[in-house]
């Protein structure tokens, strides 16, 4: 009889089960919450390291003096480009301020801020 009665005292009652499933459900929660907000992070990085190489890009073009749309296709996106150039106390230096946005999305992602010797090599810098 003794075995019996020790028996029906084991276990687990339905209410300590459910406190474990809700606790189990937090935890679960809150780590697809932390796995969504690290995978946006590393979107929003890689946004900003592409804008950065479109940016690198067009400067790079400006002091070579090859003209290149106001978008450009990379990685399968597109970038809008917008360059403000700005004269120097220098005649022959120019600065130039390179701002990279997703075309879907007017926010800068990347400034870039530059200067090109119009003199140098007798180059014309495009407009």
């Amino acid at each position: 009889m003794s075995d019996l009665k020790n028996n029906t005292e084991a276990g687990f009652t339905l209410l300590e089960v459910l406190v474990a499933l809700a606790v189990l459900a937090v935890g679960a929660v809150s780590l697809l919450t932390a796995t969504q907000t690290h995978i946006t992070r590393i979107s929003q990085i890689e946004n900003r390291t592409v804008a950065r190489w479109v940016a690198d890009n067009r400067l790079a073009a400006l002091r070579i003096g090859v003209r290149q749309p106001d978008v450009v296709d990379m990685l399968g996106q597109r970038w809008d480009v917008v360059v403000t150039r700005i004269e120097t106390q220098d005649p022959d230096l120019q600065r130039v301020d390179v701002a990279v946005a997703l075309s879907s999305d007017n926010r800068n992602l990347f400034k870039l801020t530059g200067f090109i010797d119009t003199a140098a090599g007798g180059l014309e810098v495009p407009q």
